[in-house]
Order: structure tokens, then C-alpha cells, then sequence
């Protein structure tokens, strides 16, 4: 594989009809003028599929692959795939991703009303494990890579912010150059006793004033806000790396944010 061919590991929920994670790498691959190989990684999340042998949608066959890689293959987009039966879905993938070495993980996220397949335990720990960008895949999502919004929080001192901020900012201009897209930079502040310091945050992001805004609020209804003002096809946000049972902390700011934003919503830990 080329230096400058990206690497995507796409995960397929073989008990869905439709394959909303590897639709949106393969409109990645028409958009990079170097397209991606793709890994497909087939595994059930027990954690969010009736695995009762009266459910139809766990029986796939031959031809079931064969549409699942049609698309792939009309485009021309590399890839190949494995199959996996573990029950331990998040270790499974990142068992995966340790032996391949994607740059992303793409995963889908089938419900924008209630985000059930989303906050499954299993997904939330991949977020929190991951060592690569996980990108997050919802259905009726916009595909365009021509405006992106990145997060950050810059009145922290924690030296783990701040190392997640530095990537945040360095990814998403990465992945806004990638595609020439439109780079936005936003951030929260709870009420004016902790307004961010507008100058540091500038210096910081290393943007055009107009393309660096503060709100007032809570970072969910920031970031979805201002990610529909500004019509965004994209969100960065951070979320620190986690192991153990801290992993599976949930109704945090991260997760909070997930559930507002509509967009695709790419993270970093």
C-alpha cells in the first residue's frame, strides 16, 4: 500500500440491510484523489442485535457478500475483509485495528432518534480504547467534505486537553486539506466568569478570525448549534483515551455532545 493511500477500517453490522459505514468510505474514496484501501470488518455487536436463532437478519449468505462488496468493486476501491464470531465486539475491532494499522475507523450509527446503536457499551468502549480517529457514520447525514467544524476546549491546563486539542486542531486542518474543505473552529464556555481568552484561542487554532467563534452554553448545544448554522458536513471532537472501567463512563461531555450533533462526528483520543 502507497505511503499516501489511506487506511480505513470499516465495520459492517451484518444484521442491518444497509451498510451506512462502508457507503460513506466509498464516497470518501471518489473525493481523495488517492483513494483508500479499505479493510471490512463483518462482526455482530452482541450488544445491540437479538442473537436469538429466530431472528432472520443474523442468516447471511454467499450472495449477501457479493452485493455487500458490488459497490467496492464498480468503483474500483481496493479492499478486502474478514469475518469475526467474537462476542466481545470492541476488543474484537480493536484487536482488528492493532493488526492492520488503519489511519481511521469508520462505524455506523443507525438511529439518529434515539442513538441506541450508537451507545451500546461495546461502541462506547471503542471510543474510549481507540488509538486512531473513529468516525462515526448516521444515515441521512450530509457526504460532502466541504465544511468542516472542530471542537476544542481552550481554557483548560490539564496537559491531557491540552495534547487533545493540539491533535484536534492538527487532524482536522489535515483532513480539511485533504478534501479543500472550509475549516471551522468553535468553543464552548459555561458563563462569562470563564470566557476563554479570545487572543490565546487564535493563536492557538492558527485561523482567520472569522472562522474562530466562542459560545456560551453547553457544549452539546454549542457544537450542534453551530455545526447546523454553519452547515457543516463534519464534527472533530476529543475524547481522552480511556482503559478499564473508566472506559465505560458514561453521560459525560463527550457523549453528551454525540447525541446532539447530527452530522457525521469524527473523534479523537
Amino acid at each position: 500500500m502507497s505511503k499516501d493511500q489511506e487506511y480505513i477500517l470499516v465495520i459492517i453490522e451484518p444484521s442491518q440491510d444497509s451498510h451506512i459505514a462502508l457507503e460513506r468510505a466509498l464516497i470518501t474514496a471518489k473525493l481523495r484523489d488517492t483513494p483508500p484501501k479499505l479493510h471490512l470488518f463483518i462482526c455482530v455487536d452482541e450488544n445491540n442485535t437479538d442473537l436469538k436463532a429466530r431472528n432472520q437478519s443474523l442468516y447471511r449468505d454467499s450472495a449477501w457478500l457479493k452485493n455487500l462488496t458490488a459497490d467496492a468493486d464498480k468503483a474500483g476501491v481496493e479492499y478486502d475483509y474478514e469475518l469475526c464470531w467474537s462476542n466481545e465486539w470492541a476488543y474484537a475491532v480493536l484487536n482488528c485495528a492493532d493488526r492492520i494499522q488503519p489511519d481511521t475507523i469508520f462505524i455506523p450509527d443507525y438511529d439518529p432518534t434515539v442513538r441506541r446503536n450508537m451507545f451500546t457499551n461495546s461502541k462506547w468502549e471503542l471510543l474510549r480504547r481507540s488509538f486512531c480517529p473513529v468516525m462515526i457514520v448516521r444515515p441521512g447525514a450530509s457526504s460532502h467534505r466541504k465544511v468542516i467544524l472542530a471542537a476544542v476546549n481552550i481554557r483548560t491546563d490539564k496537559q491531557d486537553y491540552l495534547e487533545l486539542n493540539e491533535k484536534i486542531i492538527e487532524f482536522a486542518k489535515r483532513v480539511s486539506s485533504f478534501y479543500s474543505a472550509e475549516l471551522y473552529v468553535v468553543n464552548a464556555y459555561k458563563d462569562s466568569m470563564n470566557y476563554p481568552n479570545r487572543e490565546k484561542l487564535l493563536d492557538f487554532v492558527g485561523l482567520p478570525t472569522e472562522k474562530v467563534h466562542l459560545r456560551e452554553g453547553t457544549p452539546g448545544d454549542v457544537i450542534s448549534g453551530y455545526a447546523d448554522e454553519i452547515k457543516a458536513d463534519m464534527v472533530i471532537i476529543g475524547t481522552l483515551h480511556r482503559t478499564g472501567a473508566a472506559a465505560l463512563m458514561r453521560g459525560n461531555t463527550s457523549e453528551r455532545v454525540l447525541m446532539k450533533v447530527k452530522q457525521d462526528v469524527l473523534t479523537i483520543s
